[in-house]
């Protein structure tokens, strides 16, 4: 497979904004689609975790999220906020391989020990597969996934 994953730089902005738009199921797409603007404020956020998959230079995919400390516990708290692969290449592998970076992205930037959760608008299939497959499991909320400490770590 001919993937590449990467943390999105300022140069990929613009080619992440026009995947979003044209990746984004129908229902979500509003007048204010996302712009190169607004992926370069995630970016440059130093909280945010911004990984993207391209597969023959092509971004085909998406996980976008957070690493922030936590106020009650010790150590920080990652969330995954976004995971979107195009349509095109669902259950090619794209998703959890994006799933897997994120969380090797969360080893290295957050401070142990370290809670990881993600949440889905589509708890079925295909958005909640890459976290099953990655040792997610299935919160008490509607649409929540955490990893085991022992899958983060």
């Amino acid at each position: 497979m001919d993937l590449h994953i990467s943390h999105i730089t300022d140069q990929d902005c613009g080619d992440v904004a026009e995947f979003l738009v044209s990746a984004l199921p129908e229902g979500w797409r509003t007048t204010d689609l996302p712009e190169r603007a607004q992926v370069q404020r995630v970016v440059s956020s130093e909280a945010s975790i911004a990984l993207m998959a391209r597969r023959k230079g092509a971004v085909v995919g998406v996980a976008v999220g957070w690493c922030f400390p936590n106020v009650i516990g010790q150590g920080d708290v990652a969330m995954l906020d976004e995971l979107l692969v195009a349509s095109d290449y669902r259950r090619q592998g794209i998703g959890t391989a994006l799933v897997k970076a994120f969380k090797t992205a969360v080893r290295r930037k957050c401070t142990p020990p370290i809670a990881v959760w993600a949440t889905t608008d589509y708890p079925q299939e295909p958005a909640a597969s890459p976290f099953i497959q990655t040792g997610g499991q299935q919160g008490e909320l509607l649409r929540q996934f955490n990893w085991p400490e022992e899958v983060v770590q």
